[in-house]
């Protein structure tokens, strides 16, 4: 089972309210999956690892994604194996091969003819990134990326360990709030000085390290990088849901609705969808951006797409003085 690999996706929540994008109900279920998976309980934990998928709008860091591959092999499931395997390869680039072929617990694996076809497409991802990345920048962009996972996690631990109001969570907070710093220097310094990567420079994780990190900035700063996003994202170095993150997190943070339904809160246990300007035209605007349409974007989230419902709700959000 991997320790140490490359992380995806992002995290904001407080006390009240949480912006779900993914909800801290991911970071729970994968501390779970892992001590499931400690226990030798591999089918539950590869349950776990699949409930929060579910849970984060279908998508899943790296690294989890490869656990649940060990977890799923391990149970002897090869289909749930293979399926997060070919993840792992296809949409995070993975290019460690001695690492995959010597790991012991796809070894059940390899008598199957789908094994073969998972070589190959890391020796192709291999090939593409002797030709074109920028190794210096990948590696550090990865650091970012790994940074910002492995924190989360910690503080999920920490907070089941000792409690929400312990000095050691306050301890990791203080160290998320310093760390997170320090990254949004790394990536505005490489953005202004490279412009805004894409997957072909820097592969999947370096570019996604990019939004990650801005899409968590204050206004002032995403404001100044939404810009250069917009321009990356017509030279298709940006991907259209981190873009429409972005813009629609910007514009609720300036009093404005957003465009996109991107931004989902939680009050109590509950998930609403944020403000949407003009929202009988929503699915248009997000066809036009190509993103998926509404319905699908939230029912991982538990939310059925209703535009009478959202009005209602938005009653809701208004009482409790929700703040963007």
């Amino acid at each position: 089972m991997k320790k140490n690999i490359f992380f995806i996706l992002s995290i904001l929540f407080s006390l009240q309210f949480s912006v779900a994008q993914p909800s801290a109900q991911y970071f729970e279920s994968i501390n779970e999956a892992k001590n499931s998976f400690a226990k030798k309980e591999y089918k539950k934990s590869g349950q776990l690892y699949s409930k929060a998928f579910k849970q984060n709008s279908g998508k899943g860091y790296l690294e989890d994604r490869y656990n649940a591959a060990c977890s799923w092999s391990l149970a002897k499931n090869s289909d749930s194996a293979f399926v997060q395997l070919f993840k792992v390869t296809t949409l995070f680039d993975y290019i460690n091969y001695a690492e995959i072929i010597n790991e012991k617990s796809f070894s059940i694996l390899h008598a199957d003819k789908r094994w073969k076809e998972l070589e190959d497409k890391v020796k192709l991802n291999i090939a593409k990134s002797d030709a074109n990345l920028n190794k210096g920048l990948v590696l550090l962009l990865d650091s970012v990326y790994r940074d910002y996972h492995s924190n989360r996690l910690k503080e999920v631990s920490i907070k089941n360990e000792f409690g929400t109001n312990s000095n050691e969570l306050n301890d990791i907070k203080k160290t998320i709030n310093k760390r997170d710093s320090v990254n949004l220097l790394i990536v505005t310094n490489v953005i202004d000085t490279y412009g805004w990567l894409g997957r072909g420079s820097v592969g999947f994780i370096g570019n996604y390290s990019l939004a990650l990190i801005i899409q968590q900035a204050e206004l002032n700063v995403q404001e100044k990088y939404l810009v250069k996003m917009r321009t990356a994202f017509e030279n298709k170095n940006v991907e259209s849901q981190d873009l429409a993150l972005v813009e629609d997190k910007v514009a609720l943070r300036k009093g404005q609705k957003q465009l996109y339904g991107s931004v989902v809160v939680t009050v109590g246990n509950k998930n609403y969808v944020a403000p949407i300007e003009d929202v009988e035209n929503l699915n248009k605007r997000r066809t036009a951006l190509g993103l998926k349409p509404m319905n699908e974007y939230l029912k991982n989230w538990g939310i059925n797409w209703d535009i009478n419902k959202y009005k209602k709700d938005l009653l809701l959000l208004e009482k409790e003085k929700v703040v963007y």
